[in-house]
């Protein structure tokens, strides 16, 4: 069974990035035919299209497993609403949002490593340092990162910088499409990108030491603490207004992940 696993995701993978190559090419080939067939950026800022913001190139992602993200879409959208959603409706009602804010600063304050990390992996010697000093105030008069003094006392905001941004900074393509199971949407750059931070996460470290169900329990909690404290209103507000969910979460997602890259 691991086997089969890991030979699939190997597939997705070389899938991935053969696509990107060749979505890459296939923009070089349309700017450079003869004859002015081609596209380029120029001949897009030329054209009668003024009132429209065309980000083709910024948006577009292959999609060749298309069925299967579906499915797995769906599967995704049916858990949130009969199993998540309910869940956390009943959680809201027994814990304050001020417990689960001291929740989500505690998980965020462990999670420095993975941002300051990769501060450092794009050149954002000031990003880290503000991560550093963001731990040693949290970790100490921040109760061990409950609450989150740095921000409040110091302005010190934090950095949301990760592996899948790394790989961006340094021209990595998205690659495909992919659609996790409870994961929800992603790419093979994003897909990576969750593999290096899972490396850098000193949950992931802990394992080593304890049982790993306590450490993916801890990743599960802080993951449905998160969409409690948004009351689903980030997924629900992309997919109510959209004639096709899938293509709304896919757009809503690697529009996120590029705008967060160049920033």
């Amino acid at each position: 069974m691991r086997k089969s696993f890991l030979l699939f995701f190997a597939f997705i993978i070389v899938l991935g990035f053969h696509s990107e190559l060749t979505y890459a090419q296939t923009l070089q080939d349309l700017e450079t035919q003869p004859g002015g067939a081609g596209i380029s950026k120029e001949g897009l800022e030329d054209s009668d299209f003024d009132g429209i913001d065309v980000e083709l190139e910024a948006t577009f992602i292959k999609d060749p497993i298309q069925p299967y993200n579906r499915a797995i879409h769906a599967f995704n959208d049916k858990f949130y609403f009969y199993a998540v959603k309910p869940m956390a409706t009943g959680y809201n009602k027994v814990v304050p949002e001020k417990a689960q804010l001291c929740v989500r600063n505690f998980f965020s304050n462990i999670k420095m490593p993975i941002r300051f990390f990769n501060c450092l992996f794009q050149g954002k010697f000031k990003g880290a340092g503000t991560e550093g000093l963001r731990f040693l105030i949290n970790s100490t008069i921040g109760g061990i990162g409950f609450t989150d003094p740095a921000k409040k006392y110091f302005d010190l905001e934090i950095q949301d910088e990760d592996f899948g941004q790394t790989l961006g900074h340094y021209k990595i393509g998205n690659g495909i499409f992919i659609e996790w199971p409870f994961i929800g949407p992603s790419s093979v750059r994003g897909t990576i990108g969750f593999l290096g931070d899972l490396a850098l996460n000193p949950l992931t470290i802990a394992s080593f030491a304890v049982t790993p169900f306590v450490t993916t329990g801890s990743g599960i909690y802080n993951e449905f603490n998160e969409i409690a404290l948004e009351k689903g209103e980030t997924y629900e507000a992309i997919i109510e207004p959209a004639i096709d969910p899938y293509i709304a979460v896919q757009d809503s997602y690697i529009q996120n992940r590029n705008k967060k890259i160049r920033e």
